[in-house]
């Protein structure tokens, strides 16, 4: 499995003249499947399709000659992500979702808000709990200033996974998002049944929350590289 990055799309030498969104992100998945394949772009005729939940998959892939146009006989998976201005694609031989989500919202009670209306049950008492007091004693002014932190920084990254796993199953929101749950009451989990939770740290880019999700058997497998 590769991971390609694209820090800042509206700048990328590879968008050219590319305006549609849609259009966009099928050319950088197509730019990222080739690299996959070690193939040229213009060697490679990449034939997408959707599933009945809208999913966007590779039907079929030909490679181009002089005279003819052959179908290799391969499965590649694919899964799209963006925000502000990153977009990113993981590319595999195996089943994937992947999100990216930046945080934008500072306001906990916001947070608040829209985790009671999409989170489990679970996800919801994990979440109060991080801003329990320590102690008996109140928590001072600045305590509780980082345990918001805290929160905010938990909210987004169960954000992250839900979408992940959403576009792993390849159902959308059809089945909602508060009808399972990443973590437990006491913590987060990296694990929901066979599937694990791959967070992607970047260095330059640490308002961005990245998580990747697939079948566990696959845990070790990922390299990352980087367009402009």
């Amino acid at each position: 499995m590769k991971l390609y990055i694209c820090e800042n799309f509206k700048y990328a030498k590879w968008r050219k003249n590319i305006f549609n969104e849609k259009k966009l992100s099928l050319v950088f998945a197509k730019k990222c499947i080739c690299d996959f394949l070690s193939e040229k772009e213009h060697d490679i005729d990449i034939i997408f399709s959707k599933n009945e939940y809208g999913k966007p998959y590779v039907r079929e892939i030909y490679k181009i000659t002089d005279t003819e146009k052959i179908k290799i006989d391969i499965s590649i998976f694919f899964s799209l992500s963006h925000s502000d201005n990153m977009i990113i694609c993981a590319v595999a031989c195996f089943n994937i979702g992947l999100d990216c989500q930046k945080r934008n919202i500072e306001d906990i009670e916001k947070c608040k808000n829209i985790a009671k209306r999409f989170y489990s049950g679970q996800e919801n008492i994990f979440l109060d709990s991080v801003l329990s007091p320590d102690s008996d004693e109140e928590n001072d002014d600045i305590e509780y200033k980082l345990k918001e932190q805290e929160y905010i920084n938990d909210f987004f990254r169960i954000w992250t996974k839900k979408e992940a796993y959403i576009k792993y199953t390849g159902k959308g929101l059809s089945e909602g998002m508060n009808t399972f749950s990443v973590t437990n009451e006491k913590r987060q989990k990296n694990y929901y049944g066979d599937v694990y939770f791959k967070r992607i740290y970047l260095a330059k880019q640490n308002k961005f929350y990245i998580y990747l999700c697939y079948n566990k058997e696959n845990k070790n497998i990922c390299r990352i590289k980087f367009f402009n």
